[in-house]
Formats: structure tokens, sequence, C-alpha cells
């Protein structure tokens, strides 16, 4: 644990990553973990060092969410996601950086600053988990706990060429998180889960978080399946590279192909594939998020006293009136219809595979590969992945390329509750490509 506090710290130094973290009491925690070992215990994640992003309830470090609005704020008591790793025996060792109230995906806050890229400071770690995707780059961390709502874990994965896995909203119950989202017009976009160097730790990680707590209302008992159990082989997958909305650039579009064809040679039957309409995916998605014209997050953040980023200061002023009740209702027949389509072209396919988003990594306060600056705040440039956050479909990002020495990822898609597949695709992908990275 020492090795592991020492290059945590030294890495902090140049992304300011870390945002919270008690080492004397890591190391005391580690100390008793080396005791269980000695003495038999078979806890499966005894003595793990884990870090959590600061949106996500800690008992014993704050919770900021990246605003002066909870820059005192130390919750009572443990998200259920956490409370089921210590349980399994890991270590929280910190939480990481958010944008404010986890609204951009550029990592930076008043409270804390920005956080930048493991492998070029000027450009982005992404959002909103970019303290956890910058970590686990610059290899300083070994798993996270990140957030996904239209991006926030398969960004920053994509981003910083590791991996993180956006389950089937159900498969974690995302209690404990800041803000709160189920009573609002996200209802069931939002899910936690695991981030990582490796896929094979997403597959250590998700039984352990898994499962209803009783409180997430979307929170469900469904099996989670073996990805030792699927032979690639046996597979049926589905590859696209537009969206109907945003061109990508041709590294990112090779990324995708190359992801398919390592595929096929392992046996499986792969095809290029047309996807329904997803063009209008990133406008309901901003729909949803201010169909209350921003009530919820002016309450949330009224102690912040108006002191705001300048990113999130612009989208308050952005949102309009609160859609009347009968608008909301034909929002939501808007998204359930955009779901009905897209998981019934997915029914034909065990994994399909498309872009995160444009293209890599943006330098800080630009907006991602082939959008206009002026069109940063339509995110135009995300509409792939807001289009599977629609879907509710579980969601592998993983590297399978590269643009100017920065990684490119693809999203590696499965039916809802089989992330089990998504993550055997995933591992077959990561095994060839990563080292020719």
């Amino acid at each position: 644990m020492t090795k592991v506090a020492e290059r945590m710290q030294s890495a902090n130094r140049r992304l300011n990553a870390l945002v919270a973290e008690n080492w004397t009491r890591s190391l005391e925690q580690a100390g008793r973990a080396d005791a269980l070992r000695r003495s038999g215990s078979a806890l499966p994640l005894l003595g793990l060092p884990v870090t959590v992003k600061d949106s996500i309830e800690t008992c014993d470090y704050p919770c900021t969410g990246g605003s002066h609005a909870r820059a005192h704020f130390i919750p009572e008591r443990d998200a259920p996601s956490v409370a089921r790793l210590r349980a399994a025996g890991a270590i929280i060792v910190g939480k990481t950086n958010v944008p404010e109230y986890s609204s951009s995906y550029e990592t930076d806050n008043l409270l804390f600053g920005r956080t930048r890229h493991p492998h070029d400071p000027e450009r982005t770690a992404g959002g909103s988990s970019g303290g956890e995707g910058a970590l686990l780059g610059a290899d300083a961390s070994i798993v996270g706990l990140g957030l996904d709502g239209g991006g926030s874990i398969r960004v920053p994965s994509h981003y910083c060429g590791t991996v993180g896995i956006r389950p089937t909203v159900g498969r974690v119950p995302d209690t404990g998180s800041w803000p709160r989202t189920r009573e609002t017009g996200y209802r069931d976009l939002m899910c936690i889960g695991p981030m990582a160097r490796y896929v094979e730790d997403l597959i250590l990680l998700l039984p352990v978080i898994s499962g209803p707590d009783g409180m997430d209302p979307y929170a469900v008992p469904a099996p989670l399946g073996d990805p030792h159990g699927v032979d690639v082989r046996s597979l049926r997958i589905g590859f696209y590279d537009h969206d109907g909305l945003a061109r990508v650039s041709p590294q990112t579009a090779a990324a995708v192909e190359r992801a398919a064809a390592l595929l096929a040679e392992r046996g499986a039957r792969v095809e290029r594939v047309t996807p329904p309409d997803l063009s209008e995916a990133t406008a309901l998605f901003l729909m949803a998020a201010g169909a209350d014209g921003g009530d919820r997050m002016r309450h949330d953040l009224a102690p912040a006293g108006g002191k705001h980023n300048a990113q999130l200061q612009a989208l308050l002023d952005a949102f309009g009136s609160s859609l009347h009740l009968t608008d909301f209702f034909d929002l939501q027949e808007r998204l359930f219809d955009f779901r009905r389509r897209y998981r019934a072209f997915a029914h034909d396919y065990d994994i399909l595979i498309c872009p995160v988003t444009t293209g890599p990594a943006p330098r800080h306060g630009q907006p991602p590969w082939g959008i206009a600056p002026g069109d940063y705040d339509r995110y135009e440039g995300f509409n792939h992945s807001h289009a599977l956050s629609l879907a509710g479909m579980p969601v592998v990002a993983v590297p399978a390329g590269n643009q100017d020495g920065l990684p490119i990822g693809v999203q590696v898609i499965a039916r809802p509750y089989e992330e089990h597949i998504a993550l055997v695709a995933a591992l077959a992908v990561e095994a060839d490509l990563r080292n020719a990275l």
C-alpha cells in the first residue's frame, strides 16, 4: 500500500485528479487486511485499494460533487456500491475529481481546479468521472468507481486509454450519488459502474456491487452471467460508425473496424450494420436533463452562493422554463420510443460496436473532434454515448486505436442484462490490441 500511495501522490501532482485522501488510515486498514489474509480470509477484494468518484458518498471522506454547495459535506453512510466494496475487503483510498455537479465532459470546478490528461496536460481527461480516468490512465490507480449518465464513465475511459462499464440500469443501485436523479427528468439514465485499467478487473468488481438495495426503484435482482462461459465464436456482431448526426474522425472509424475485425478473426460472425436513426439522441437527452427548467439544479446549488465555474453557469443560464406536464409525458413517449427502436435493432446481435465520441481527447475547453467551438454547448460530439444511455444498454468502453498519439476507445454493447457478453467481447479486443497501441 505504501508504494500505491507514493505512486498515486506522484501522479496527482501533475494530474490534479485526487481531491481527498487519508493515507494514514488507508495504511492502517491495509495492515488489518494483511492480518486477515494471514488468518485465511477469503474476501474477494481483501486489501484492494479503490478510488471513488467524488459524487458517490463515502462515510469517511467528503462528497462535494465539485461544488461549493457541498464543500464541507461528509455523508453519514456509504452508498450501497461503496459499502459492498468494503464488505468484500476493499480499501477506499481516496475521492477523485469531477466537474461541478457532474455536469460537463471537462473535469474542472472552483473547489479543486482542473484535472489534466495523463498523456498530455494540455488536454482534458473527460468527464464527469475524469479524475478516475486520469489516475487509471497514468497507472496510478488499480480500479475505481464511476457514475455514467450521458457517458461519464465511457468518455474518460475512451480519452485516457482505460476501460469502464456502464451496466444496464438496475444492475447497480445509484443510491448515495449526487446529484440525485431518479426523481428528475433523468429518471433511469444514471448508472454506477466500475472503471479500471484491465477488463478482467471490471469482471471482478461488477458482481460485488450488483443487486438491488431496496431503495433505488430501478434496481432489480437480475442474474449476472459468467463471462468465462461465453465462446466468442458463437457471437453475432454488428458494427457501425455513423449516428446520423456528427461525423467521426477517420482514426475513430478505423478503431471500430479494427475491433470488429479482431472478433471476426476469433471466429465471430461480423457485419457492418445500419442502426435506426440516432440523430435526436443528444437533443432528447438534454431535454430530459432540463425538463424542470433547471429548478432542481438551482435548488441543489443554492448553498454555493453563486460560486460556479463558467461552464456550469452557462448551463444554468441556458435553461428555459419547465415543461408542462403534458409536454413532459410527450417527452417520455419519445424517449421510450427511441429505446424500443434501438433495442429492436440490437435484438438480432449479441454485440454491437460503435464509437464513444467523434475523436480523441480535445484540448481543455475545446469540443470533440469535428465540432466547431461555437457548437460545444450542443454536445453533439457525444451523440453515440447519449444514444446508448437512452436505449438503456450495457456498454464497455475499451481501447481500440489511437490518433495523434492519443487513445481511441470503442463502445462494446450487449443486450440489456447481458453485461457478461459485452465483457468477454471487450476482453478479446483488449487482449490483442492493448500491446499493439
